[in-house]
């Protein structure tokens, strides 16, 4: 069974963020520790980071090819979150680095020197947002960060299938 545009788009996120690791010039190591889909981690090994979908999507798509179009082109909000072992003294600091980490590799998306540009074409644009870090709480046992990333996207309605 064939992937829709928007899943292909996430896979090639998490294969993206994957490639964080120390080797790589980051501070940590990501590969096997990119989710989709998770908003709770439980007892998994960290650090770790999943890619959810908001709750507040674009309200109002462009049409691509004008009124009555096939093609629509929106602003689709994902979540990315990760959580790290917190530091006892200051337990956010951990928080801080992973999400720098994530904030440089998502820098590829919007640097057109580099191949990981728009993800070779599967996206129009991204705009990263700051992200926020947060200590452990009644949500979550360890520290985490999470940053609102917007993907402008082209989707043929007829076929979503369709990487055009």
């Amino acid at each position: 069974m064939a992937d829709s545009k928007r899943l292909t788009i996430l896979k090639a996120l998490t294969t993206l963020l994957e490639s964080i690791t120390i080797a790589n010039g980051y501070q940590h190591t990501l590969t096997g520790r990119v989710l989709r889909g998770h908003a709770v981690i439980g007892d998994r090994p960290l650090p770790l980071v999943s890619i959810i979908e908001s709750f507040n999507p674009d309200r109002e798509p462009d049409e691509a090819g004008g009124h009555q179009s096939r093609v629509q082109k929106d602003k689709w909000i994902l979540l990315v979150q990760g959580w790290v072992d917190d530091d006892f003294d200051n337990p956010t600091d951990p928080a801080h680095l992973l999400l720098a980490d994530v904030k440089k590799c998502l820098s590829r998306l919007i640097n057109d020197d580099d191949a990981e540009y728009c993800l070779g074409g599967l996206i129009v644009n991204a705009r990263i947002e700051p992200g926020v870090v947060r200590p452990p709480d009644e949500n979550s046992a360890k520290a985490f960060f999470w940053l609102r990333l917007q993907l402008e996207v082209t989707e043929r309605l007829d076929d979503p299938y369709s990487l055009d």
